[in-house]
Parts: structure tokens; C-alpha cells; sequence
């Protein structure tokens, strides 16, 4: 369980701060459930969530932990066994991305980084669906460690991409 003033990841919303818990009393939401109020970092609004929602919720990394995880981003491996069709391809990606670990949000990042450098030799265009989860899953990661480390987004997008292309050109 969760405390009020925590900041939590709420599925694909990203951070948030819990506001309350208990029951809003808000028309068409179960008044015999506990729920918690939400508000997502990155945006307005409000989400109230029961408590024992099947959507992952988790604490935020810390900031060692992130630092840690960008410093060691050449132990991250990019070496993902993504199926050729297009449909299996994204099933495959959504359970990387929805597991909303961050190893595995850098291993999606970091395998379609290194794909895009071997399509653009061969002048070709990414397949939609490698676009469509690499975005996800940079979102998801990068608005979290510029949470935790106090940071600008695009910060942390400069950042890593510089580390990957520091661990591409160590593996040549």
C-alpha cells in the first residue's frame, strides 16, 4: 500500500503523486471500494484508482538507481529476439514495455536505437511497430528519471542516447 504525498508509477501514466486514499464519493465509482486519488506529474487531471487495481503501480527508482542504470547502459543488453511479423512483434514489445521495469524499457530503447543505425545504412525506414514502442517506452523512462533526478526530459534523452552510441561504437 501506498501513502499520501508518495510518488507512485501508475501504468503507461507515468508518475504520479498520491493525493488521498479513501473514497471520493464521486458518482459511479463502487462506495464500498477504497480507492486511491492520483495526480499524474506530466499532465492535469485527477485519476482515482481502487487500491487493489490490476494496473502496476510501483514507487519511483530512486536517483542512485537511475544514475546507476545510465552509467552501466553498455551492460544493457540489445539483443532482444523480436518476432519478424508485425503482430507478434508488438505483443512482444507490450509485455517488455507494460512490465514497466526499467532495464527492460532501456533494452527496447537501446535495440531500436542500434536498428535504426543499421537501417539507415541500408537507407531503409524503421518498421511502424518499432517506432510505436521505442517512443512508449522512452516516455515511459525518461519522464521518470527526470522526475527522480530533477531534470528536463530531453536531459535524460540526451543522455542515454549518448551512452548508447558510446556503447555501439566500444562494441565495433
Amino acid at each position: 500500500m501506498f501513502n499520501v504525498g508518495e510518488y507512485v508509477i501508475y501504468g503507461s501514466e507515468g508518475v504520479c503523486r498520491v493525493e488521498a486514499i479513501g473514497n471520493p464519493g464521486i458518482a459511479g465509482l463502487d462506495k464500498n471500494r477504497t480507492y486511491y486519488t492520483l495526480s499524474p506529474v506530466y499532465r492535469s487531471g485527477k485519476i482515482h484508482t481502487p487500491i487493489d487495481t490490476t494496473i502496476i503501480m510501483r514507487n519511483v527508482v530512486s536517483r542512485d538507481y537511475a544514475d546507476r542504470l545510465i552509467e552501466k547502459i553498455k551492460d544493457i543488453s540489445a539483443d532482444l529476439d523480436v518476432p519478424k511479423d508485425a503482430k507478434l512483434a508488438s505483443l512482444y514489445y507490450r509485455d517488455l514495455v507494460r512490465s514497466y521495469d526499467c532495464p527492460k524499457l532501456l533494452s527496447v530503447i537501446k535495440y531500436v536505437f542500434k536498428k535504426q543505425r543499421e537501417f539507415a545504412l541500408i537507407k531503409r525506414n524503421l518498421p511502424a511497430v518499432d517506432v510505436k514502442f521505442s517512443k512508449m517506452a522512452e516516455e515511459m523512462l525518461y519522464s521518470e528519471f527526470a522526475f527522480v533526478l530533477g531534470v528536463d526530459p530531453k536531459e535524460i534523452k540526451t543522455r542515454i542516447t549518448e551512452s548508447f552510441e558510446n556503447s555501439l561504437k566500444a562494441a565495433v
